[in-house]
């Protein structure tokens, strides 16, 4: 199994590395790390980034995008969105379009797709416009209009809101048997299975948790190829009342802080740090996938060397008898 971290062209990644891939080779050496698992930003010089450090490519997540594929301007005008600085510009298809070229001329082994559409609001009312099967079966549409010839491998991610969940098998399926691209597969974010489960308090009822859902996948199981290694226990969040939030952001009219309440929000949910002990390995080893990410949030170079480290631990660690 290859392990990986995720570092992105965005400013905060290249200024910690000085913007020298050298010391990016440097540091997954030191690190014990294969090669990254690159957040490709579209404007950065695509020349400047060395082929052998990168094993997969994360494509952009534009999480309000169905209305805006539909052409549904009105709508996407509604929830206050600069086209050109959202969606770069361009039509969706020709944004995965300019990303798929990328991701070949890195020859990436895989490229991450996110299934999932979800307003800010949404985010804290839960009062979706969208259900998983029509958010799946319009990303379809979405990735056959793309992804054509060969490439990298497509494969599609998880997460908690309207799209690809894991909790339904005959959905998950249906996302790899009607996509005609022909090398497809999926990405497992720990995180993010976890939160379809708000009662989660501890890493043991992670654990028991998505052992249950990915045995419940039975023989498409064998189609997670990649695992997003992070931790989130959102059972306190989650007994807090979310009104009071959403009535914040709501009225809130300064962009800036608007912003802020939406991020604080989503980081209290999903905040990517790392496992502390062995139920990372007993996760790692139920799925059995050829590539784990360390796919964790730092905010200093210092807390992206710990995080490793404390992810290394949990896998390396003998696993005690695991009560159950």
């Amino acid at each position: 199994m290859k392990k990986l971290c995720h570092i992105s062209t965005t400013n905060k990644f290249m200024n910690w590395f000085k913007n020298d891939w050298d010391l990016v080779r440097e540091f997954l050496y030191k690190n014990e790390l294969d090669a990254i698992e690159l957040g490709l930003t579209m404007d950065y010089p695509i020349e400047k980034i060395p082929k052998d450090l990168v094993h997969g490519v994360h494509l952009s997540f534009y999480p309000m995008w169905i209305d805006y594929y539909k052409g549904d301007y009105k709508k996407v005008a509604e929830l206050g969105i600069d086209i050109k600085k959202y969606y770069h510009g361009m039509s969706l298809v020709e944004s995965y379009k300019k990303q798929f070229e990328r991701a070949k001329c890195l020859a990436a082994e895989y490229m991450v797709f996110h299934v999932c559409h979800i307003t800010p609001m949404h985010s804290f009312d839960y009062n979706f416009d969208y259900t998983n099967k029509e958010v799946i079966e319009t990303t379809v549409q979405l990735v056959n209009a793309v992804f054509t010839g060969d490439g990298p491998k497509l494969l599609f991610e998880n997460l908690w809101w309207p799209g690809l969940t894991f909790l339904d098998k005959q959905q998950s399926a249906m996302l790899l048997e009607e996509t005609s691209y022909k090398s497809t597969g999926f990405v497992l974010d720990v995180s993010h299975l976890i939160l379809t489960n708000k009662k989660i308090a501890t890493e043991k009822d992670a654990y028991n948790y998505i052992k249950q859902v990915v045995q419940n996948l039975g023989m498409l199981k064998d189609k997670i190829e990649v695992v997003h290694l992070n931790k989130t226990l959102p059972d306190y969040y989650f007994k807090q009342n979310f009104e009071y939030k959403l009535e914040r952001y709501v009225k809130e009219t300064d962009p800036i802080r608007k912003q802020a309440i939406l991020m604080d929000h989503i980081k209290h949910m999903d905040p990517h740090v790392p496992f502390d002990n062995p139920y990372a390995k007993e996760i790692i080893q139920c799925i059995n996938p050829d590539v784990c990410v360390y796919e964790t949030s730092p905010t200093t170079i210092n807390e992206f060397n710990y995080y490793i480290k404390q992810q290394h631990k949990a896998l390396a660690n003998k696993t005690k008898k695991l009560t159950l």
